[in-house]
Order: C-alpha cells, then sequence, then structure tokens
C-alpha cells in the first residue's frame, strides 16, 4: 500500500515511491480554498478591469496593450544586449558522470523506437543507460519493445500518467544524473556531451535543451517551428542569462538525482509537471540551466484543434502552478524571477485574453450600432447620409502605430536572432509561418488565453 505523509517544510505529500503532490489537491479540480483571498483579489481586479475597458476608447485599450508589449519586448532586448548573448558554453568536467534516460511510453508504438534509437545514438563518454516505463500502453509496443536489446523496459499494469510513469523510473534509478525524455522527441547525437558540462557547479538542479520541431509538414507545424525557434532558442537563453528559467521542457530535460532527492519527485496531479518542478526548484534555490546548442527534436499537433487543446493544458497549467506559487510573485526574495519574469509570465497572458476579449466586444458593439438602424427603420439605414459610417477600431493614434512599427522591428529582431541560434538561413518558405506568428499566432494565444481562464475559473474537468 502506498503510505503518505506530509512533509511541512515543503508543504508537499511525499508517497513511498518517491513521487509528489501538493496536499488538498483534487486530479479533477483544481482547489481555491487556501488561495481564497488570493483568488478574490484577482476576480476584483479582473472586474475593475472589464469595468475600465468598457468605458473608454478601444484606440487607449490598444495603446495601453502596445505600451505594455513595447515594454516587454525592450526588457528582453536589453538583457540579450547585456550579455544573453555571448556563448556561455563551460568547459568539459573532469569525469563524465552516468546518465540514466527515462522514457515514458503509453501507445506510442508510432515513435518510441526511433525516440529509443535516438537515444542510442547519443555519443557520451561515460555511461548511459535507457529505461523505458510502459504506462499500462494497450496497443502491443509493450511487447515489440522487449525484443529491443540495450534497454531496461519497465511495465506499469494501469495508465497512471507521464509524471508517476516517470517518478517509477526516479525511484529505481541510481545515476547522478537522470533524462526524462519524451516518447516523440529525438535527441542529436551530441545533445548529452554539450549539455552534461552546465552542471558544473553548486545547486544546479536542471539544464534544458534547444526544443525544436521534427519535420514539419504543414503551415500549423510550420508555425510552430518558428514558435519553437524564438521561445526556446531566444527566450530561454535570455532569461537564463539571470536565472530566470521557470519551466523544464517535457520534451527532454536533464535534471540532478540530488534535487530529486531534496525536493521530491514530479507533481502526479498536476497538468503540467515540467513547469511546477520549475517553479519549485527556483523556490528552493535551486538553478536552471539552458544549453542552445543542445537540441532535441520532438513531434508536434499538425492541426490547430489539437494545438488548442495542448495550449489550453498548458496555460491552465499555468495558471494552476501560479496560483500554487503565488508567494514568489513580486517577491524581492526571488530576485529577478520575482520581480521580473514571473511578473510577465503572468500578466501576459493575461493581459492578451483581455484584449483579445475587448476587441472581440469592441468589433460586436460596432456591428450592433451597425445593424441597429436596420432592425428599426430598414428604408431609412439603406439610404445614404442617414446613418455614419461605422468605425470598427481600426484606425488608432499615430503614436500607436510608432509603438507598432517598433514593436515589430524589435520582434523581427528576436526572429532573426531565433533563426541563428537554430542555424536556419530565411527563405522563401519562412515567409507564411514567420507571417502567421506576427499576425495570426497572437489571436490564437489570446483566445487560447481567453478560454482557459474561462474554464479554470468555471470549474471545467481537466484532460490530459
Amino acid at each position: 500500500m502506498d503510505i503518505k505523509r506530509y512533509d511541512p517544510k515543503t508543504g508537499l505529500v511525499v508517497s513511498g515511491d518517491g513521487s509528489v503532490a501538493p496536499a488538498g489537491f483534487d486530479r479533477s479540480r483544481l482547489e481555491f480554498s487556501a488561495k481564497m483571498d488570493l483568488v478574490a483579489v484577482g476576480l476584483a481586479v479582473l472586474a475593475l478591469a472589464v469595468i475600465v475597458v468598457l468605458t473608454i476608447s478601444y484606440q487607449l485599450i490598444f495603446l495601453t496593450y502596445s505600451i505594455v508589449t513595447i515594454f516587454i519586448f525592450l526588457s528582453y532586448l536589453m538583457l540579450w544586449l547585456d550579455g544573453a548573448w555571448r556563448d556561455d558554453s563551460p568547459p568539459p568536467p573532469k569525469k563524465w558522470p552516468d546518465v540514466t534516460l527515462i522514457i515514458p511510453s503509453f501507445n506510442s508504438g508510432h515513435t518510441i523506437f526511433d525516440t529509443v534509437a535516438a537515444c542510442k545514438r547519443l555519443k557520451y563518454p561515460g555511461k548511459v543507460s535507457i529505461t523505458v516505463v510502459d504506462d499500462g500502453s494497450t496497443d502491443g509496443s509493450c511487447e515489440r519493445l522487449k525484443k529491443v536489446e540495450g534497454i531496461l523496459l519497465m511495465r506499469k499494469e494501469k495508465n497512471e500518467g507521464k509524471a508517476a510513469a516517470l517518478n517509477w523510473g526516479i525511484s529505481r534509478t541510481a545515476t547522478p544524473i537522470i533524462g526524462c525524455v519524451d516518447s516523440d522527441t529525438y535527441p542529436q547525437e551530441d545533445a548529452l556531451l554539450k549539455a552534461i558540462p552546465y552542471f558544473d557547479g553548486p545547486k544546479v538542479g536542471s539544464v534544458v535543451l534547444f526544443i525544436c520541431v521534427h519535420q514539419p509538414k504543414n503551415w500549423v507545424q510550420r508555425m510552430q517551428e518558428v514558435e519553437y525557434w524564438i521561445s526556446f532558442g531566444f527566450f530561454f537563453k535570455t532569461v537564463a542569462s539571470i536565472g530566470g528559467l521557470y519551466v523544464t521542457p517535457g520534451p527532454m530535460a536533464l535534471y540532478s538525482r540530488e534535487m530529486f532527492e531534496n525536493l521530491g519527485h514530479f507533481d502526479e496531479q498536476n497538468l503540467t509537471e515540467d513547469l511546477e518542478i520549475a517553479l519549485r526548484m527556483q523556490r528552493h534555490g535551486w538553478s536552471i540551466k539552458a544549453c542552445h546548442t543542445s537540441i532535441a527534436f520532438t513531434e508536434v499537433p499538425a492541426t490547430l484543434g489539437r494545438l488548442f487543446r495542448q495550449r489550453v493544458r498548458w496555460f491552465r497549467g499555468g495558471i494552476m502552478n501560479m496560483l500554487k506559487y503565488s508567494d514568489m510573485l513580486l517577491n524581492p526574495k526571488y530576485g529577478s524571477f520575482g520581480l521580473f519574469v514571473l511578473p510577465i509570465t503572468l500578466g501576459s497572458g493575461f493581459f492578451s485574453a483581455l484584449f483579445i476579449f475587448w476587441t472581440l466586444l469592441n468589433y460586436l458593439r460596432a456591428a450592433w450600432d451597425w445593424a441597429l438602424p436596420w432592425l428599426y427603420n430598414p428604408i431609412a439605414a439603406g439610404i445614404p447620409g442617414i446613418t455614419q459610417p461605422v468605425h470598427m477600431g481600426l484606425y488608432m493614434y499615430d503614436s500607436t502605430l510608432l509603438f507598432g512599427m517598433v514593436g515589430f522591428l524589435v520582434w523581427a529582431y528576436f526572429v532573426h536572432k531565433s533563426f541563428e541560434m537554430a542555424k536556419e538561413t530565411p527563405k522563401l518558405k519562412h515567409v507564411v509561418p514567420v507571417g502567421l506568428m506576427l499576425w495570426f499566432y497572437p489571436l490564437f494565444i489570446g483566445l487560447t488565453f481567453l478560454a482557459s481562464y474561462v474554464m479554470e475559473f468555471s470549474g471545467r474537468k481537466y484532460k490530459w
């Protein structure tokens, strides 16, 4: 039987196998009781924001949003120019530590064998062990994996999720470095060679890799390819320069076993266990390093519907964990992470959702103003000069246009540097995905944030 105990030092329930879960948390529903004061303040701020945006012009809202965006962009630009651009690769260690790669697998017969093959091809002076944890697969992949040589196969009879599978493997691993690899992710041959040296230093809890999209086949995946270059390349390297990494990407990340022994394993009841473990490390003073030259390719959603569901899970997990670690927000105790990274991470999503909500509301109001004369007097509504031209909020102040141009130029610089980090030369085939990232993606992400907030605060059940 799994005996659990409460650890007052960490506020976590620790089970016998080392897995962790926040006390009082129900897997299917976010428990707000421990954070009611924070939730009440948040709802009051949200209500005030809605009242404000309903009483002022859309142009002013757009201008404010532009100013906030420019501030964030320029902050990242200053960090980059202040030294984040430098190659900070540490020297090779005197002794290469042994590494265990844990690959959780559930019905992943179409990708798991390529993942295992990629892990076998890794070039590394130390010993590399590969453990596959089958999480109750029913597609026959476990039986096929039994025939694969050079791996340790662990079989779980019941499907309990990725975090539980990882914890099962971690609790049975003794190497100082543990790599967690998704069953649809393929590290490059030199991934460990380049990443392991970053563990040299006190309390390095994790080293994250440069995650890239594997062989994009349509415009949805090509758009994500550019997004991953920017997010996991440029922005990760930039925030890592101030110790501000807030997530250890699920596709592949390396961890110190000592960190797991001190802080516990992955939270099995969390939507985004990779975000939660990173925030836990930041709270307890463990650093997270980024190796932008160590690349792992991963499969990504091929349709907008699947991408939407993936991001809703990410964003709802983000809301959950920001509530859980709200004490770090604007807390000088956590330095740049608490005063800069967390507010921007939390605020950008909230204001994106609010801006999209107000934009949609503005267009609906404009459409109503246009339709109202037709409802009352269709004849008069059709006579030129009787009705006023519809103002759809497209004509902005000159200052807003200026901010937009500045934002575009800074963003273009980010894209350029991201291409350099990915060792890609801009080509004609990149025009469409880059254009989508500029014009379509912000709208899509804003709508996804909005949907995530609605689902979260209406108590919708979580879906993995």
